[in-house]
């Protein structure tokens, strides 16, 4: 028997399940009292994949001998892998934090994590995604999964809106940020405008019309209309940075410098790390001569954004201006660099992912 079971546990150290389990079969016929065999036993099972096979020998090495904290770890494990997720997820809520083998710990979360968004445990789910995101925050699996659970929860909490309350404001607001996203722009106005007849004050609705009267076919008074929409949108929140940077910058096309300026100005001072209102500051008073006053808040974007190839292309022109000729070719080569950067890695599906609201500043010159 000793000999049984020291070639029984060589092959589960070299990883040959299969010579593991047959041993350690064995083992537990020989001596059923022996906690470590079936322990053994039901790790061989799990490292083979057979899962359903492992909660036997593991519970009955628990029963035997309840300390032995591995086998509870295993336990939790196959019975999540089986799809038992009410029994499992206990266990692995309660070893999660305890546990210290990286490579387990990490299967442990995931398994916790898709039995709690199969159990429709949402908070669970959350909070199994926070902890494994904190142990492992660059893994590609974790991450994975971090976007389709968060986009599933999404999901779930819509259609439960839709569904109890579908005469709401908020109803008919998600309603129309769903047509948006669909470039159905005629319906997605008409919605918002229904969220306003049900609540006058809804925050971002006007900021939401105005931006879609902009994308949409412009007629002659569209701009007023727009203008008027983020007017309001200030009126009900005057800390609405994104309705004054798009008043800055219909005031800058216009070319107006000096209302657009100081709009901007104000932008960059509600929106916190507002790059694009900065970039719009710098290109506004590039465009009104005022190069010179242009450099400091240019120079503020490219330390907040240095990735972004607008903020290096504007500062390389301001430097122009003013005659830094060295310091306009080192921003001319920034740009060149961050833009295929920005190129290679789709500006499009990045800008989505991040719930861009504005829209960025280009890299044509200030006129």
């Amino acid at each position: 028997m000793a000999q049984l079971a020291a070639n029984a546990m060589a092959a589960l150290r070299r990883g040959d399940s299969a010579g593991a389990i047959h041993g350690f079969e064995k083992l537990t016929k020989l001596a059923p009292g022996v906690a470590e065999f079936h322990a053994n036993l039901g790790m061989a099972y799990y490292s083979a994949g057979r899962f359903r096979d492992a909660i036997p020998p593991c519970r009955q090495a628990l029963k035997l001998k309840p300390s032995l904290t591995a086998t509870r770890y295993f336990l939790g494990l196959s019975l999540a892998e089986s799809g038992q997720c009410g029994e499992a997820l206990p266990y692995l809520e309660k070893d999660y934090p305890r546990l210290p083998d990286p490579q387990l710990k990490r299967a442990m979360g995931m398994d916790a994590l898709r039995c709690a968004m199969a159990m429709n445990q949402p908070d669970k789910a959350v909070d199994f995604l926070r902890w494994l995101s904190r142990d492992f925050p660059d893994d590609p699996d974790v991450l994975y999964l971090s976007a389709t659970v968060y986009s599933e929860l999404s999901t779930r909490a819509s259609q439960r809106l839709l569904r109890t309350a579908p005469g709401s404001y908020q109803a008919h607001q998600f309603n129309a940020e769903v047509m948006e996203y669909q470039g159905k722009v005629g319906d997605a106005i008409e919605e918002y405008r229904k969220v306003l007849t049900l609540n006058p004050n809804a925050p971002g609705i006007h900021y939401r019309l105005g931006s879609l009267l902009l994308a949409g076919e412009r007629g002659s008074t569209t701009l007023d209309e727009a203008r008027r929409e983020f007017e309001e949108e200030l009126r009900i929140d005057p800390e609405s940075a994104v309705a004054e940077y798009q008043l800055a910058e219909m005031a800058r096309q216009a070319r107006q410098w000096d209302e657009a300026v100081e709009r901007f100005r104000h932008a960059a001072k509600l929106g916190g790390k507002f790059e694009d209102a900065l970039i719009g500051l710098g290109k506004s008073l590039v465009s009104a001569n005022r190069a010179a006053e242009a450099i400091e808040p240019l120079e503020a974007a490219v330390k907040l954004a240095p990735d972004n190839p607008v903020a290096h292309y504007q500062l390389s022109f301001a430097y122009r201006r003013l005659g830094r000729e060295d310091e306009a070719k080192k921003e001319l080569a920034a740009y060149r660099e961050t833009h295929e950067k920005l190129l290679r890695a789709g500006q499009a599906i990045r800008a989505g992912i991040q719930g861009r609201m504005t829209a960025p500043q280009t890299a044509e010159p200030p006129e």
